[in-house]
């Protein structure tokens, strides 16, 4: 190969690895990986679906109560979150979510909720918007991270930020999804912690298969685990839903 033939072979070479700015998955963190990179890897592993169902295993516990249920999930990319939740075949409680709205009424109460985001975000304990609460679900950072303190620690890759709000990120380098994030306010009391410890493959696209939420704001606690079975991809899907008459309207 002459001098001239090796230059263009190493110009097309560079310019095809810079035009990849993703990462390659591996079990184990790159050392050398550079933050800008492992932020576009994440963002690029973001689930690429039209719409998503799915049954939920649900175990919820708070400071005065505890119970097991099963959830019926659907999503529309960017449109809606249903969810309709039951017990041994009874409907007892059904949400509706999309980017504007939340709506919610369980029926051993006779209560509902249209509104706003300050539903989930009293439950939660932390503003949550419909795009954020997607990606929690989806195994995604709330915010971006490219602002956040960045280093490698214990297989994964880590920004984070500590002050009057902490907040931490870890990325797992086999897959670039999240295998935690949380958000803590001590002059507040409050935190919200979200694992992920297991993750599936459904078609092309890695979505979790356990996520685990901790919350706490000032003296209340709750703490849902989330087991999710027989997913689908982008069928047809309805999200029908209808406030009974009689209900009372929780107050917030």
């Amino acid at each position: 190969m002459n001098l001239k033939r090796f230059f263009i072979f190493l110009f097309f070479g560079l310019l095809i690895a810079s035009c990849n700015p993703n990462l390659k998955p591996s079990n184990k963190a790159n050392e050398a990986a550079k933050k800008a990179r492992v932020v576009k890897s994440h963002e690029a592993s973001f689930a690429d679906f039209k719409t998503l169902k799915a049954r939920v295993g649900v175990d919820y516990q708070d400071d005065k109560q505890s119970r097991s249920i099963t959830m019926s999930l659907r999503m529309e990319k960017g449109k809606h979150i249903w969810m309709s939740a039951s017990l041994l075949g009874f409907t007892l409680a059904k949400v509706h979510i999309t980017p504007d709205r939340v709506q919610f009424y369980e029926k051993l109460n006779k209560r509902y909720f249209d509104g706003d985001f300050r539903l989930i975000s009293d439950f939660l304990g932390e503003e949550l918007d419909f795009e954020q609460l997607e990606k929690v679900l989806m195994g995604q950072a709330v915010e971006p991270l490219l602002n956040y303190d960045y280093s490698i620690a214990e297989n994964s890759y880590v920004f984070r930020a500590d002050g009057a709000f902490s907040k931490l990120f870890r990325i797992r380098p086999s897959d670039f999804k999240l295998s935690q994030q949380a958000i803590s306010k001590p002059q507040e009391n409050s935190f919200l912690m979200i694992k992920y410890p297991e993750y599936q493959e459904v078609g092309k696209i890695t979505i979790p298969q356990v996520i685990n939420i901790d919350a706490k704001r000032n003296q209340r606690f709750s703490k849902v685990n989330l087991d999710f079975n027989r997913v689908e991809l982008d069928e047809d899907l309805s999200f029908p839903f209808e406030i009974p008459d009689g209900y009372t309207k929780i107050e917030l």
